[in-house]
């Protein structure tokens, strides 16, 4: 970490933190990880021009505090040409929603950490993240759509025609990720993805 920093000119952004906590800011780029070369944004569209850059090693996406949907930032995550090349994500959320932590360590190769970590364990997590096993489950491109999809409140049946899919494969495929999920039944995915769908203020409504 301070070879790469050391390394880098002055100007270049190595790590980057999203996130509208001051507190958690304040804590990390003076506390955590001081020096010039992290940068701090409220919301990934602000930092849209920094995330495709090749020297930025680490982003961190504070998931509780983001004023647009989760549902929308994990797209953007998404992204071929985020999760394809050494750029590491990490996902700050609340331990005390398991299921949303099963939905986002499936949503792509992000490291999820819990959110109150106290300072030594949550450096820790960032400085040496856990390896991702070959078997963890990631969501297909099409399990995506379908997830996405239900999220906008489309039925069943228009998913499978929209996917050009048979029926019965679009409901094998979304309970398999059911079960990958934990999840008993639809309606809790239902009420799952409404969550991931809300921003701050709505959520604070």
């Amino acid at each position: 970490m301070q070879q790469l920093s050391f390394a880098l000119p002055e100007y270049m952004i190595s790590q980057t933190l999203i996130s509208t906590d001051h507190f958690l800011s304040y804590a990390w780029s003076c506390c955590l990880f001081s020096g010039k070369r992290n940068a701090v944004f409220p919301s990934l569209e602000m930092a849209h021009h920094q995330l495709g850059e090749p020297h930025l090693s680490h982003l961190i996406v504070d998931m509780e505090s983001l004023t647009t949907s989760r549902l929308r930032a994990l797209e953007t995550l998404r992204q071929p040409c985020l999760c394809n090349r050494g750029l590491q994500i990490y996902l700050l959320a609340a331990k005390s929603d398991p299921a949303q932590i099963n939905f986002l360590r499936a949503a792509g190769p992000f490291h999820v950490i819990a959110r109150d970590l106290s300072v030594i364990p949550f450096r820790q997590a960032l400085l040496i993240p856990p390896e991702r096993s070959i078997h963890e489950p990631l969501f297909p491109s099409t399990e995506w759509k379908i997830l996405s999809s239900l999220a906008q409140g489309l039925t069943m049946k228009r998913i499978a025609r929209q996917l050009n899919l048979p029926y019965h494969r679009v409901v094998y495929r979304l309970n398999t990720q059911l079960k990958q999920l934990g999840l008993p039944d639809r309606q809790s995915l239902i009420h799952l993805l409404h969550r991931l769908t809300l921003d701050r203020n709505q959520q604070m409504a």
